[in-house]
């Protein structure tokens, strides 16, 4: 290939990586960081039910996410494990913010409002004395229906008129129970007298409307008088729709900043020392090709770092301490890449051929090999990926993405760097170049 070609692939790559790492720094974008590198506070939320069942728990695992995402708290990280879901908020110090981010587990529940006059509840007919938002008391009939009335995610917020309403969907097999309950209410029976329905979460009454038409087709429209806060707590509210099941805090753990951090910089020396001695190695048995790997190691480096970014930024997967170990296990990776092809250009040069003819010879020759081994360990950290939950998984994840940026420094950088270095006048077909002792056909 023309030398031209290749000093223009390398760079245009060695550019454009360059590029986008100064514009990730001006921009402060870098890798969420976990749990165990933060510090923050890490919370086990259990079911209060043996028949919790996989979709259960997905769904919980669900609502608790968009509850933390519309609160503001940056990168939780919110999974099921076993039977449990596991809730993780780095940066988060305080226990009592931590739980009252994730309190969302709840049930609601549609009831007609019996009185709020005072009285006694006819407990064994399905009646409850409810607390309301502003310190009162109602009598509320039994539940005919819960939040499955409600599409999840559609209540939203509108100022009509001067006043706040929140409006929200019904599902298609909702719509029927809510029509009859307001159809209940509107008429004033003796199972809604006051023609109001509350919307209770938690044995909390959030409001109780009073119905005023007995059908609704497809949606319903809240008003009152809601100040925008309140509003937006009711919508937050029906935007829960249907809680399967009752969650409680099982356990409550906090890891301080001091241990995250300490944990940090043992993966950051560790990952250092592991790289120099690496380095160390090659250079003393491939002498001036281990330019080549350490020119190689940093632009691999900066596209780990642009790559894990980007995932972070759009899984909202944290960097943990088992992502920095499945980084420091690759570098062993990408270092065979460059062992299986400089032990071929060795064997060429052996052969007789020059360093300039071995180079091309020799990536050609392994390349497909290069392919294949990065390939198996790609499925590989995808199936565990896939199957794991945890630590395990985001050890998967970076074993996956070094595995991608391996194959694509390969093709782009160490490639045209190897021809152009068997072709310059730093390399020879000698001892000085490539460590062989005895070229066989040429003078060592």
């Amino acid at each position: 290939m023309n030398p031209k070609r290749l000093w223009a692939s390398m760079l245009i790559f060695v550019g454009v990586v360059g590029a986008l790492l100064v514009v990730n720094i001006a921009r402060d974008e870098h890798p969420a960081l976990g749990l165990d590198l933060e510090g923050g506070v890490s919370v086990i939320l259990a079911p209060d039910t043996e028949d919790a069942t996989g979709e259960d728990l997905s769904f919980v695992r669900d609502l608790v996410r968009d509850q933390l995402e519309s609160t503001g708290i940056a990168e939780p990280d919110v999974r099921v494990e076993g039977a449990n879901v596991i809730v993780d908020l780095p940066g988060v110090r305080d226990q009592a913010e931590a739980l009252e981010a994730v309190s969302v587990s709840g049930i609601v529940s549609l009831r007609p409002v019996l009185t709020c006059a005072g009285g006694t509840p006819d407990e064994a007919a399905g009646q409850s004395a409810l607390p309301t938002l502003d310190g009162g008391t109602c009598i509320v009939g039994p539940s005919d229906a819960t939040g499955e009335v409600f599409v999840r995610k559609s209540a939203g917020v509108d100022l009509v008129q001067g006043r706040w309403v929140v409006a929200v969907d019904l599902s298609n097999t909702g719509q029927n129970q809510w029509n009859a309950l307001a159809t209940q209410c509107y008429n004033g029976t003796a199972a809604c007298p006051t023609t109001q329905l509350a919307i209770v979460l938690d044995d909390v009454i959030q409001s109780a409307p009073v119905v005023q038409t007995p059908n609704f087709p497809g949606s319903v429209q809240i008003s009152g008088s809601f100040t925008e806060d309140e509003a937006r707590s009711l919508a937050d509210v029906l935007n829960r729709g249907a809680f399967p099941i009752q969650m409680v805090q099982e356990r409550v753990e906090t890891v301080s900043p001091t241990a995250g951090q300490d944990a940090l910089n043992a993966a950051i020396i560790s990952g250092l020392i592991g790289v120099a001695l690496t380095l160390v190695y090659m250079t003393v048995y491939y002498r001036r090709l281990a330019v080549v790997i350490v020119a190689g190691l940093v632009v691999w480096a900066a596209t780990v770092y642009l790559l894990a970014t980007y995932v972070s930024q759009a899984t909202n997967y944290a960097f943990t301490l088992a992502g920095a170990t499945g980084v420091i296990v690759s570098i062993g990776i990408t270092v065979d890449t460059y062992i299986v092809l400089f032990e071929r250009l060795r064997d060429e040069t052996r052969q007789g051929r020059s360093l300039a003819n071995a180079a091309p010879r020799s990536f050609d020759a392994t390349w497909k090999t290069i392919l294949a081994a990065n390939f198996i360990g790609l499925m590989s950290a995808l199936i565990l990926f896939w199957l794991s939950v945890g630590s395990v998984k985001g050890f998967a994840l970076y074993v996956g993405i070094t595995t991608i940026c391996d194959l694509i420094v390969c093709w782009f950088f160490i490639r045209p760097a190897v021809l152009l270095f068997s072709r310059s006048r730093f390399a020879n077909n000698g001892r000085a170049a490539t460590g062989v002792t005895a070229p066989v056909g040429v003078p060592a």
